[in-house]
């Protein structure tokens, strides 16, 4: 089993938090690292030797031979972490039920998130003049998105995304839904995601992950 994992995050990043959320699922101990995006510290010449995407999450381990590995993305970072840990898994054993879950999460993490994106968030505030108008603009494609991912969930949905065991789509919903509340998004016209959110919430692994509970919160 490899040890000494070491998490760079930063405390209101979504991406991160799907990895705090199933590290605490996993009851897998790591180190928090926290690298401010506010000051660019990501594209610190110390970061960029550890992630040269200059983005986090990032997962630093030792393996079993004594190896330093690093790991970027969190979709790659939660496949890792899935095959090492493999129980609980996030991931039902039928490969119909697995592939709905994946395609709820990748409507999330390919569809919805990126738009998000500091980088992206700043240059669509260049590209208007306006911060205002760049948080309009998230607003409204996260709306339009999610009125999409509620017909997804409709008919699979039960006390979590896919039923009563939690999944990939839930490890993915619960930091959109932040995002989509820090971006004024009405959650009453949501009222399925609204109330996935509401019961994910009271998980202990989300607890534990929350923005607010992390040590670099007070960075914004």
């Amino acid at each position: 089993m490899p040890s000494k994992f070491v998490l760079f995050s930063y405390w209101r990043s979504s991406c991160s938090w799907r990895i705090r959320a199933l590290l605490e699922y996993k009851r897998i101990p790591y180190e928090y690292r926290a690298i401010n995006l506010l000051n660019g510290e990501q594209f610190s010449p110390e970061f960029l030797r550890i992630n040269p995407l200059g983005l986090v999450p990032a997962l630093q381990f030792q393996t079993e031979d004594g190896r330093t590995e690093i790991i970027s993305e969190s979709m790659a970072i939660v496949d890792y972490l899935e095959h090492i840990v493999p129980e609980p898994s996030i991931f039902p054993k039928d490969p119909i039920e697995r592939a709905k879950v994946i395609a709820v999460a990748e409507a999330i993490v390919s569809g919805i998130q990126p738009v998000q994106n500091l980088g992206v968030m700043k240059l669509v505030e260049q590209m208007t003049g306006s911060k205002e108008k760049s948080l309009e603009w998230s607003n409204k494609w996260i709306a339009m998105k999610f009125k999409r991912l509620e017909l997804m969930l409709k008919s699979t949905a039960g006390k979590y995304c896919f039923g009563d065991r939690l999944t990939l789509a839930d490890i993915c919903l619960v930091p959109q839904i932040a995002n989509a509340i820090r971006y004024r998004v009405d959650l009453d016209e949501f009222p399925l995601l609204k109330q996935l959110n509401e019961t994910l919430l009271s998980c202990e692994c989300f607890q534990k992950s929350r923005p607010e509970n992390q040590p670099d919160q007070t960075l914004t």
